[in-house]
């Protein structure tokens, strides 16, 4: 399974949290798109950074970085193979075997963060956010 882990900005939460499967046909046309300005655009508005040095040691980001501009680490502390694939400023795709899997290694601590994150399944069959806020845990 790859998930695409979106770093969303607090107010388009706050306009789209109950409406998910829009923000779901948003990232899906996206990914068939990714060339397409209207679509970054977009994309720009609606993201902010995201919060790799909240998860990750900065020398690991640093390390990596120097090598080859992007990095494949192992998400959190974990030593099994759940990976950062690709990192961009506003996302990160993520790899597992299985939705417990994701649950367990990534979307829990991700709830433990400030930023809320909306996740999309690459074949868009699991979506959903991720906040912080116990009362708004979505995920389909």
């Amino acid at each position: 399974m790859y998930f695409i882990i979106f770093s969303i900005k607090r107010e388009i939460t706050e306009q789209y949290y109950y409406k998910a499967d829009l923000m779901k046909r948003f990232f899906l046309e996206w990914l068939r798109n990714p060339g397409s300005r209207h679509h970054h655009r977009q994309l720009s508005y609606i993201t902010e950074p995201f919060p790799f040095e909240s998860y990750l040691d900065k020398e690991l980001i640093e390390e990596s970085s120097e090598k080859n501009g992007s990095f494949c680490r192992r998400f959190f502390d974990f030593a099994l193979p759940y990976d950062i694939i690709v990192d961009k400023n506003y996302c990160c795709l993520f790899q597992c075997d299985s939705l417990w899997q994701a649950e367990s290694v990534a979307f829990s601590p991700l709830r433990m963060s400030t930023h809320t994150f909306y996740i999309i399944e690459t074949s868009g069959e699991h979506y959903g956010w991720i906040t912080s806020e116990a009362r708004q845990r979505l995920l389909s």
